[in-house]
């Protein structure tokens, strides 16, 4: 990358690790919060609710602000904002006032924040690094992004006991530095400014759905998305929550370790891509991703069965060491199927229209998260989870063939170069 491209990227990627670094302890403390007061898995799975429904509200908004509003502002402001949300989060925990409503609440807000933050930065990343780095810029940005996931559960496992305040002091002290270090990007608007009424939104709106509509390729490949996610995301973010900490009883810190292995293995999937397959045909990349993580499920669902925790002694630092192998394993192999897949919408998008289409698409791939996430935290209080997550994957295998067989996922291999007219 040229020296101007370089600063502004590693600005870029810094405030993404000091702020997502602190999510993660956030997020891995907070989910222990819910557990270890309610117990429950229905619980659990109304907070990660809570969280995702405002991606559906706001995300087509967030989307007409980013193209038409400076995507560098929109960013700083952001992380500022959270970061003093967060610091009053603190202030009523350590006041001995934190309750579920009041988590819920803010993270309602918290969450609405994130989606004007998203699809702006999304967009923004094609216009700070040349097209013929996108690829690499990618995966080291994951890579980045990964680090922050290994380090923060890992902290958030560990600080946990001294109290969820002393936790929420650390993340607003993360988004503030990255609001800081976003400040000296150097940024200029390419997207034509509009005095904004509600008939230019919707126009804009239905610009970024037109995009969709000519580009099916791109259609298919959400399509499918949303059915995967659907599916497996639920179980990473309820299952196998409840599963290590109220089925098998891991430690604060045993979880934290096991909450980390994942992204560790995305880590390195993310480092491999830079280094050794950055040329690789993405389409290639995709399949190796996508059939490796099924595998890889499969194994950790055998582990998961009772006579599997009965052979490994439940709790114990050797049954949590093969989980965690697992972990890594598929982490790694996810880093084959995102990067790619960012790579392709990169391309794909025009910066005109990148936002509205960005936040369009994180809409469809989400749409149907939060049904699956209430219905699975209800069914993992209701069956077993081994269960559960083999029912899943059954599933996720029945609804890949489909796509396999008509050769629609091979449209990666194009790299999204058709022309938008």
């Amino acid at each position: 990358m040229k020296s101007h491209y370089f600063r502004n990227f590693w600005l870029y990627a810094l405030g993404r690790l000091v702020s997502l670094t602190g999510s993660g302890i956030q997020a891995l403390a907070l989910s222990l919060y819910i557990l270890d007061v309610t117990g429950s898995g229905t619980m659990m799975g109304t907070f990660l609710v809570v969280s995702m429904l405002p991606r559906l509200f706001f995300a087509p908004i967030a989307g007409v602000i980013g193209d038409r509003f400076n995507r560098k502002a929109i960013m700083i402001y952001m992380d500022f904002a959270r970061g003093l949300l967060i610091a009053a989060l603190a202030f009523i925990a350590y006041e001995n006032m934190l309750t579920l409503t009041i988590i819920y609440i803010s993270q309602l807000i918290i969450s609405t924040m994130d989606i004007f933050f998203d699809p702006a930065t999304g967009a923004m990343l094609p216009e700070i690094v040349p097209k013929e780095n996108l690829t690499r810029a990618n995966s080291i940005l994951g890579a980045i992004n990964s680090f922050s996931y290994i380090i923060g559960p890992a902290i958030g496992g560990i600080l946990y006991p001294l109290g969820i305040g002393m936790v929420f002091i650390l993340n607003a002290t993360s988004f503030i530095i990255s609001g800081i270090s976003e400040i000296f990007i150097q940024y200029k608007q390419t997207t034509k400014k509009v005095k904004m009424s509600t008939k230019q939104f919707f126009s804009d709106l239905k610009e970024g759905i037109v995009f969709l509509k000519k580009r099916s390729d791109i259609s298919l490949i959400m399509l499918f998305a949303m059915l995967t996610n659907f599916l497996l995301a639920p179980v990473i973010f309820v299952v196998i929550p409840y599963f290590a900490r109220t089925i098998v009883g891991f430690s604060s810190q045993q979880y934290g370790i096991l909450n980390s292995s994942w992204v560790v293995g995305s880590l390195i999937g993310n480092l491999l891509i830079a280094s050794f397959f950055s040329k690789s045909s993405p389409g290639k990349l995709f399949d190796i991703g996508l059939f490796g993580q099924i595998f890889a499920y499969f194994v950790f669902n055998i582990l998961m069965f009772p006579w599997s925790q009965n052979f490994f002694g439940g709790a114990t630092w050797t049954y949590l060491g093969v989980i965690a192998f697992i972990f890594v394993t598929t982490g790694t192999l996810n880093a084959f199927v995102n990067t790619p897949l960012n790579v392709f919408f990169q391309k794909s998008i025009p910066t005109n229209v990148r936002s509205r289409v960005f936040s369009v698409l994180s809409v469809l791939s989400q749409l149907i998260v939060p049904l699956g996430t209430a219905l699975y935290g209800f069914l993992v209080d209701n069956m077993p989870a081994h269960y559960l997550v083999l029912l899943a994957l059954i599933l996720t295998v029945i609804v890949t063939i489909p796509f396999l067989i008509t050769g629609k996922l091979n449209i990666l291999n194009n790299e999204g170069e058709k022309e938008y007219t």
